[in-house]
């Protein structure tokens, strides 16, 4: 679930990148511009995978394989949100089953990685234009590993 969550997210900003980046001239000052950015991650991260898919589907140029890949996901998403456990409650009480049941979240979590990783790959052109390059995000990322290793001191 985690893994999939992550390309929920990946999916919203993916969303930004392709629909409000290009507006961002539009807005009167920095302030009117920080209120739409916030609003649009408020609500776009409050909707199901299905609705983030949705909103996906007719932005301009997006490749139907991806748009595939991640109708996959969520169909797989969905299940282990609603039906794997239940689906598979004799296996959980054996070794052998459990060690299935393992595997399979294993082959999830690649899928959505996989998922997740297209996807940026496919923005990136558009949000590198924007200067949100890969060696400005590395650099956020790392602020942010500090930041949570100064919380755990």
């Amino acid at each position: 679930m985690f893994q999939a969550q992550v390309l929920e997210h990946g999916m919203v900003n993916a969303a930004l990148v392709l629909s409000l980046l290009p507006t961002m001239s539009t807005f009167s000052d920095r302030a009117a511009w920080e209120t739409a950015f916030d609003r649009f991650y408020d609500i776009e991260l409050a909707k199901t995978f299905g609705n983030m898919l949705k909103r996906l589907e007719p932005l301009n140029g997006f490749p139907p394989d991806l748009l595939a890949r991640l109708r996959t996901a969520k169909l797989e998403r969905d299940n282990l949100a609603h039906r794997f456990f239940r689906e598979h409650d004799l296996d959980f009480m054996t070794t052998v089953g459990r060690t299935n049941m393992i595997a399979k979240c294993d082959e999830l979590i690649v899928l959505f990685q996989e998922a997740d990783r297209e996807l940026e790959a496919f923005t990136a052109p558009e949000r590198d234009r924007f200067g949100i390059t890969r060696d400005w995000i590395d650099k956020h990322v790392r602020l942010m590993e500090a930041e949570a290793e100064e919380r755990m001191a």
